[in-house]
């Protein structure tokens, strides 16, 4: 059975922190921001699929419907479409559509988006991604076409050939764009990653191609450095002066522990050409609550007059005893009130695919075993039948560790992870298995 395609989450350009990267683009997958139980056992192996979504904006004080998402899967439980509808004049209107389209063993070949048509009173194709991986040099193509109305036929606009090292890493991608003209495909756009020993981010170099020269010139750059943890300490973004050969400033970040809360704060700084030095601008506030869950995004924005930070914008989160979200909402700062407003508010809604039985580590060819667990610095694998790719993602789905695997004995170093509760999952020609891991 193929392998299980995937694709790369897109890269942050402008102060973004590129994690390892999630290789799998399965339907459960995609889920996996999903995890933990809704008022139901905890078991060893289980997930949740998400049904809708629902937002809402302030009208007035009060909050009214604004848009929803509802999402369809198989009897597979592989997503096969999402419905995106606004709401307008007491009734739901459709807007786009999404679907997923996979092989016989559920490996994702393409996404296609359509868009509702009223004088048709059908959907229309806009456009589509097709997904090609060459497992043996661990790259990723993903072509992009446009649905041409005129000639009823898709048009191929560019194509992106991701690289990945043997831990799933991305180490860079190229993107070309299709010259129709002299039908052929450009090379474009670049990016190059490197990684320290301890799978770090250190630069992400971004490049642009000169068709003139023939030649790829920088553009513009991310650099980031740690601390003895391993936890980020800053982040700084630089810009190509090619008629002066040299890097200039652009934007920096400082990241830091909180003092009076669970939680970091990360201040930019814009470069000041004018007076060759940092002006404030932003601040960024994460706070967590005791299991780790993101509930409050405070941001602040600088004032010079007043010299000092003042309120922007607050994003709060709200989970089930379980730990899934549940809801999110956004407010902004109003001065003349001298407190937050209501602006937008998003709500979940989820329904169970399915709960696995907990994992009998002595039944023969059984579900695998994580252990110990949980865990502080090592895990292992028991019932491990064939070569197999492990992933370790974060409740909200980022994936934090890839590692191949080919015998129970080897040790997965999870030392790097923070403590809390995290989702593993072993793919192989057999199929995917999903346990849970806790970190201590």
């Amino acid at each position: 059975m193929k392998r299980i395609l995937s694709i790369v989450a897109a890269l942050v350009a402008w102060g973004g922190f590129v994690q390892s990267q999630n290789l799998d683009l399965s339907a459960k997958a995609m889920d996996l921001n999903l995890l933990e139980g809704q008022k139901v056992e905890v078991v060893d192996s289980f997930y949740y699929r998400l049904d809708s979504v629902y937002t809402y904006i302030s009208n007035g004080g009060n909050w009214m419907l604004d848009s929803r998402s509802d999402y369809r899967y198989d009897a597979n439980n592989n997503l096969i479409n999402y419905v995106f509808q606004f709401y307008a004049a007491g009734a739901w209107k459709n807007g786009k559509k999404v679907d997923y389209i996979y092989d016989g063993g559920a490996s994702m070949l393409r996404t296609q988006t359509s868009r509702w048509d009223d004088s048709k009173g059908d959907w229309v194709s806009v456009w589509r991604k097709s997904y090609q991986q060459d497992i043996n040099n661990s790259g990723i193509t993903v072509l992009y076409s446009e649905w041409e109305q005129t000639s009823q036929r898709w048009i191929d606009k560019w194509q992106q050939v991701q690289d990945y090292d043997q831990a799933g890493k991305l180490i860079g991608y190229n993107t070309m764009n299709w010259n129709k003209d002299q039908n052929l495909w450009e090379n474009y756009w670049q990016y190059e990653c490197l990684y320290d020993g301890n799978g770090n981010l250190l630069e992400l170099l971004n490049k642009s191609y000169d068709k003139e020269k023939s030649a790829w010139g920088d553009e513009w750059q991310c650099i980031y450095e740690y601390d003895a943890a391993g936890d980020l300490q800053s982040h700084q973004i630089i810009d190509w002066d090619p008629e002066n050969a040299e890097w200039k400033n652009v934007r920096s970040f400082s990241v830091s522990e909180l003092t009076d809360a669970q939680g970091t704060v990360e201040v930019r700084e814009d470069w000041n050409a004018e007076v060759d030095d940092w002006d404030k601008a932003a601040k960024h506030s994460k706070i967590y609550d005791s299991k780790g869950h993101l509930v409050k995004d405070v941001y602040d924005r600088w004032n010079d007059a007043q010299n000092a930070w003042v309120e922007n914008r607050l994003d709060t989160y709200k989970y089930n005893e379980d730990g899934i979200k549940m809801e999110e909402a956004t407010q902004y700062w109003d001065a003349s009130t001298n407190s937050y407003t209501n602006h937008l508010k998003t709500v979940y809604f989820y329904s169970i695919i399915s709960i696995a039985k907990p994992i009998d580590p002595e039944a023969p060819n059984g579900d695998f075993y994580l252990y110990p667990n949980p865990a502080t610095s090592y895990v292992y694998i028991s019932n491990l039948y064939e070569k197999s790719l492990l992933t370790i993602y974060s409740v909200d789905g980022k994936a934090l560790i890839q590692k191949k695997v080919v015998s129970e004995n080897e040790p997965i170093n999870v030392s790097s992870l923070k403590k809390g509760v995290y989702v593993v999952t072993l793919k192989s020609e057999s199929g995917v298995q999903t346990t849970k891991l806790v970190k201590e």
